[in-house]
């Protein structure tokens, strides 16, 4: 970033109000950057993804912003980055080789021939949870369910609330762990024991599993939507989740690449439902939206 207006080398000034550290500093960063970004030809299109576009209105980069961080994928990544990085004063962009790694927050990202690999192996490893240290040995449906008998504990309300930002994060890499996280983020404040081991044991199945996200050219896209969901008869209610994928439209469902997997959530279904049909139902219409938002 450059110097603030008014100032200039060898000048003295009296600060009467930073932004720096104040609680307001990420929307007043972010409303800069979006600004200096709309006028250099980077659209958003949901929050923190970015597109540039040619001549003839296609897409020929995507940028993904994590607070000062950006992941800029591009056939010439460095050319198109060039006029932003020049209006905010940044450093020299780092570019990924084929072969090569790059750490980015918890996050590491690999290119291939193929195209790019997401995973979180070196921050799962270092969670130090093991499954000998609890009394339960792996999930189970009862564990997600609520447990009116349990009492619930005050004590452990800033350990489940760690666990649940850890499991929250390693979500982004682990589509088949979001559901579990959704369910239990419902009992968290208070927690009960069982629910604090079902989150401890989620993320111990996160770390021998490994996903990754990879992600490979599409020449004729099409959207590959997948939805499910479940139904509680004591609560009347249901929880819906889906997975959009990106592939070639001459692909057959069962013969289908598990790549490409852009966008994926779960959560609760906002109405009264009188079985797992009508919560499917709901899980698939909503689905179908949100993949194309």
């Amino acid at each position: 970033m450059g110097s603030p207006e008014g100032f200039a080398p060898g000048v003295i000034g009296q600060l009467e109000r930073a932004m720096y550290g104040l609680k307001d500093a990420p929307r007043l960063y972010g409303k800069h950057f979006k600004r200096i970004a709309a006028e250099e030809g980077w659209e958003e299109i949901v929050e923190s993804i970015f597109v540039l576009k040619d001549e003839e209105k296609k897409v020929k980069a995507v940028m993904a912003v994590h607070v000062d961080d950006l992941l800029i994928f591009s056939a010439d990544s460095a050319r198109d980055f060039e006029p932003l990085r020049q209006r905010l004063k940044m450093d020299e962009p780092e570019i990924l080789s084929t072969g090569g790694e790059m750490g980015y927050m918890g996050l590491e990202v690999r290119k291939n021939e193929s195209g790019f690999e997401i995973s979180q192996e070196v921050y799962l490893k270092s969670i130090p949870v093991q499954t000998d240290d609890l009394p339960r040995k792996s999930l189970s449906p009862e564990m997600l369910n609520e447990e009116k008998e349990e009492e619930k504990e005050e004590d452990l309300v800033a350990v489940m609330m760690k666990v649940m930002g850890v499991l929250g994060w390693v979500c982004q890499t682990s589509a088949d762990l979001t559901f579990v996280f959704s369910e239990l983020s419902c009992y968290s404040s208070p927690p009960t024991g069982s629910k604090l081991v079902a989150a401890l044991l989620a993320l111990i199945r996160a770390r021998e599993k490994n996903d990754s996200l990879r992600f490979e050219g599409v020449i004729d896209p099409k959207l590959a939507l997948f939805v499910d969901a479940v139904y509680s008869l004591s609560r009347c209610e249901g929880r819906g989740g889906f997975e959009a994928y990106l592939v070639d439209k001459k692909e057959k469902i069962e013969g289908m690449r598990r790549t490409n997997l852009v966008v994926w959530k779960s959560k609760r279904i906002k109405r009264k439902l009188i079985s797992s049909t009508s919560a499917e139902l709901c899980a698939l219409v909503d689905g179908v939206k949100q993949s194309f938002q």
